[in-house]
């Protein structure tokens, strides 16, 4: 999702949330683009350090690596977000983030659970993993759409529409972008078929 709708000179990767995912996130976005400093974020400052270690180790001594001290200032620097988190209130404020800006949402997967706030959803062009699951049960769609802040028709695609070249991603560099990765076993499927097929090849 990041190589149709970050921009393609995103430099500063931001992760929020420290779990088992966030090394292998901050090692894909610094794969899909020019990523030189990766900010880490998390309630807990010693986990947070061992985020930062864990990641450091991926990506190489090219990247800079560090521990973010305030949420608001480290979204506002950010070219890339991603979130890695389970929470049930929005911790990314639409407010803090510049234009240009690409957010990518992996965590909070029930719709009792919510990475970023009605105004994020307001500033940005908002896509989804698979359309057919982002509908059922994923709380940073069903939960701006039951506020009113957007309806099923503003999610403007999925990553089989952004992959196929059917919907346009990034128009401008100042567009906002918003990613909804809900996940599941046929992302994984996937992956796995193409690898197996490379390997075979």
């Amino acid at each position: 999702a990041s190589s149709y709708l970050s921009r393609p000179d995103s430099a500063h990767l931001l992760i929020i949330g420290t779990g088992a995912l966030a090394q292998y996130m901050a090692w894909a976005h610094c794969t899909a683009r020019p990523i030189r400093r990766v900010s880490v974020l998390g309630r807990n400052e010693l986990r947070a350090r061992a985020t930062a270690e864990e990641i450091r180790s991926l990506v190489g001594a090219e990247v800079q690596v560090v521990q973010a001290k305030s949420l608001e200032e480290a979204v506002a620097e950010a070219d890339v977000i991603s979130c890695e988190t389970s929470s049930a209130v929005p911790i990314l404020r639409g407010a803090w983030i510049r234009p240009g800006t690409f957010i990518d949402l992996v965590g909070s997967f029930s719709p009792t659970k919510r990475e970023a706030d009605d105004e994020a959803v307001r500033r940005a062009r908002v896509f989804v993993d698979r359309r057919e699951t982002a509908f059922h049960g994923v709380g940073d769609i069903l939960q701006p759409i039951a506020s009113g802040v957007m309806a099923e028709a503003d999610v403007l695609g999925d990553l089989y529409d952004l992959a196929g070249g059917t919907v346009a991603g990034r128009r401008a560099a100042s567009d906002i972008t918003y990613f909804k990765n809900a996940g599941g076993g046929h992302l994984d499927l996937m992956t796995a078929e193409v690898i197996y097929r490379l390997a075979t090849a």
